[in-house]
């Protein structure tokens, strides 16, 4: 295993939960008589670090909760791509990345759902556990007013350089994001519709704006169904 990996998994896990997993890794090596008692031990340590909010590993149920809450954000995304012709859309949901010396927490955030129009390429794997500052402007924006509509990115090249070389690195012209929330009201995370440069159809902001609050909406009560979250 590699050293960034391990230092990632710590992150993620907890440093005991991985120091734990890689001793028993090393001991089966070492003790091939003793090898289903240690495969049972480790997979007791896997199942700690499946661990969720609610203090508990996820119980058959949930998991297949969890699906079937993950394919209807699935289908949403993805017959909004063909209603707004856009060439992107994608759900953000924010979590705890773990804490630092000061354990104070690492505000992160993952895309979890993505859904392209042709000739996109999906970006979802390059998104994972990243801090939030990594997109400032919008996260800020969504946190103040419940959404963040960009119709060019050159209005927050000044703003924000660093959202803004992100974006156009990757072809986008304008972006419209909204708000995720719990049952009382906090921001969990944020759905966003992107559209590319290549993209020639002309935006109605109007139409796209009553679209995605009410596809943030039935979204937003998906993830309520039932509470898990990311560790």
């Amino acid at each position: 295993m590699e050293w960034v990996e391990v230092l990632k998994a710590i992150g993620e896990f907890g440093a005991l939960a991985v120091i734990a997993a890689i001793f028993l890794i090393l001991m089966v090596r070492q003790n091939k008589n003793q090898e289903t008692m240690f495969i049972q031990l480790f997979n007791e340590v896997l199942d700690q670090m499946k661990v969720c909010a609610g203090g508990h590993v996820l119980t058959e149920e949930e998991d297949k909760t969890a699906i079937k809450i993950d394919n209807a954000i699935n289908l949403l995304i993805q017959n909004a791509v063909t209603d707004l012709k856009c060439s992107r859309i994608f759900v953000v949901r924010y979590h705890n990345g773990g804490k630092d010396m000061n354990s104070v927490s690492f505000l992160k955030l993952s895309v979890t759902n993505e859904s392209v129009n042709h000739g996109c390429k999906p970006v979802m794997s390059e998104f994972q556990n990243q801090f939030r500052s990594i997109v400032g402007y919008p996260v800020n924006e969504i946190e103040r007013t419940g959404h963040s509509y960009v119709t060019d990115i050159e209005s927050i090249k000044t703003s924000d350089i660093g959202t803004y070389e992100l974006l156009k690195s990757r072809g986008v012209r304008s972006y419209y994001a909204h708000s995720l929330v719990n049952s009382t009201g906090y921001v969990i995370g944020s759905v966003v519709i992107l559209y590319r440069r290549d993209n020639t159809i002309q935006e109605n902001q109007e139409e796209i704006d009553k679209y995605l609050m009410h596809l943030s909406d039935k979204i937003s009560g998906l993830l309520n169904v039932k509470t898990i979250t990311i560790k």
